[in-house]
């Protein structure tokens, strides 16, 4: 069976779900993560929210660059194959009209999704559409959170009206218990799939691959990893979610 995992960025599919994308391979199941924000911003001056992020990502620049590096090597710790839309990040999207920042503070990252972003909602729609299967597996986030990049992937997949399978957003999750007791009573359901503990290698390499993001969530590489193990002895492998039958 091919599955394939939307990521909202390079990281995601790794810090939420790479335990079972490992395992899904070494069962012999042809696995991608695709990659929606991977889209390389314009040589113009960054914002100062931006600047700020590429500094604690001690990057250049050419930020993008080096997370594409990054998450090729993770995708091979995870054994999977990778594919990258040409959509920018929205820390560096631009109001086309005015120019203006759409998503400049921290604040702007779990607000509203601009209207400006519906074209490109459209525009994944049917990249997707062009190039999945309609017999594979399509995992989306379940935007746990509210990251406006999470939001636009989730809400281009389910435009598309293919079966979805959702991950758990993480480490968003942990601050999200309530919603997820919510879906329950709506008649979501959720499986749990096991991971291994080579699976629980894979996928702390596969985050760490992520090296310029460990500080955004950790003080190191070893609180990450003991995070992860935790995380999984807690729910007792991974969770993918469907939702209600219409």
């Amino acid at each position: 069976m091919q599955w394939v995992y939307a990521s909202p960025h390079f990281d995601d599919v790794a810090l939420s779900c790479g335990g079972l994308v490992w395992e899904q391979g070494q069962s012999g199941h042809m696995v991608s993560i695709w990659t929606v924000c991977a889209g390389k911003p314009p040589s113009a001056s960054l914002s100062p929210f931006a600047t700020s992020l590429h500094a604690r990502w001690k990057a250049d620049q050419d930020a993008n660059a080096l997370r594409r590096t990054e998450d090729i090597l993770s995708c091979h710790q995870l054994g999977a194959g990778s594919y990258y839309y040409n959509v920018l990040d929205c820390i560096y999207r631009r109001n086309h009209q005015t120019g203006e920042f759409l998503y400049a503070s921290e604040e702007a990252l779990t607000g509203e999704l601009h209207p400006a972003d519906a074209p490109i909602i459209s525009w994944l729609q049917e990249e997707a559409a062009r190039l999945l299967s309609s017999e594979a597996g399509l995992v989306s986030p379940l935007s746990l959170g509210n990251h406006v990049d999470h939001q636009l992937t989730r809400t281009a997949l389910e435009g598309l009206g293919h079966s979805l399978w959702f991950y758990e957003d993480y480490p968003y999750v942990l601050r999200c218990a309530s919603r997820l007791e919510e879906m329950s009573a709506d008649g979501w359901t959720s499986h749990t799939f096991p991971v291994s503990h080579q699976g629980l290698s894979a996928w702390q390499d596969s985050i760490a691959a992520h090296a310029s993001q460990i500080s955004t969530f950790w003080n190191s590489e070893d609180e990450m990893r003991r995070a992860i193990t935790k995380y999984l002895a807690d729910n007792g492998g991974i969770r993918l979610w469907r939702k209600p039958a219409q």
